[in-house]
């Protein structure tokens, strides 16, 4: 682990030193360009978790991996924001991580796709193993759908926060509602008891979801950036096994949710 952690900073720091050095056209075709990056793999990026099949146990599912990774990432040093949860009955519905560092795009794109997971179902007494899938999406972060992103087009609406049940989260109008009038789509976020901070989480959440909706049409675009129904991992979690489909790699289920392996591109 440590090894790898070693090696990943030690590369991450000749990737960003010589991208300084170096215009980026002049970057990517020269010999410190030994990854082979992309002119995207720069950028920060989105990092989407949903169920691709399942019932209510990939509520469960999807906390467990979000923790996981949030956990990872921030012993890391990688600096996170879990800007969008929908919060279910047992877990999360869905959730969205924004990535802030450089080249943590190139880093994580390859947990982008299809983990497949074989368990008991911990939500049921004598449950049979069964098979649950999420679907992990990772997007690069472009510039272009911040600038371009008119104000006059969306409208910002402030509401009381609420927790499970219906509780109170606080007495004030911190959480926010934006609506992109163009494509009317919908963005809400309260998981912060500050107005200010739900406010600029949303328009991340916003962001995400313009991008996906102006790239999506394109499917050469999509596979380019490995967005496709393909499986990244299977998880036999009652043989503590993780079977890596992209690294061709054999896993100790246990040992990789203390985070003692690494999951980067780098390794």
């Amino acid at each position: 682990m440590y090894k790898n952690l070693i090696k990943n900073i030690y590369i991450k720091n000749i990737l960003i030193k010589n991208f300084l050095i170096y215009n980026e056209k002049e970057f990517l075709n020269s010999k410190f360009n030994f990854l082979n990056l992309k002119n995207y793999d720069k950028f920060n990026c989105y990092m989407e978790i949903y169920p691709d099949a399942g019932g209510i146990e990939t509520q469960q599912l999807i906390k467990f991996f979000t923790d996981f990774y949030i956990k990872w990432f921030q012993k890391n040093f990688f600096n996170i924001v879990l800007i969008y949860k929908d919060i279910g009955e047992y877990g999360y519905k869905k959730v969205l991580i924004f990535i802030n560092n450089c080249f943590s795009f190139f880093l994580v794109k390859n947990e982008s796709g299809i983990h497949r997971i074989i368990r008991k179902n911990p939500l049921l007494s004598n449950s049979k193993i069964q098979t649950s899938y999420l679907n992990v999406k990772i997007l690069p972060e472009f510039d272009e759908i911040n600038e371009n992103l008119n104000k006059k087009e969306i409208l910002i609406e402030t509401f009381k926060s609420k927790g499970p049940g219906g509780q109170h989260v606080n007495n004030t109008n911190s959480a926010v509602r934006i609506t992109h009038i163009p494509t009317n789509i919908i963005v809400s976020c309260q998981s912060e008891r500050s107005q200010i901070k739900n406010k600029i989480n949303a328009l991340k959440t916003l962001n995400y979801k313009i991008l996906v909706k102006k790239k999506t049409d394109t499917k050469k675009f999509l596979n380019s950036f490995n967005i496709e129904k393909k499986y990244i991992k299977t998880y036999y979690f009652d043989n503590n096994l993780i079977i890596d489909h992209i690294k061709n790699k054999k896993y100790n289920l246990n040992d990789y949710f203390k985070l003692n392996i690494d999951f980067l591109n780098l390794c």
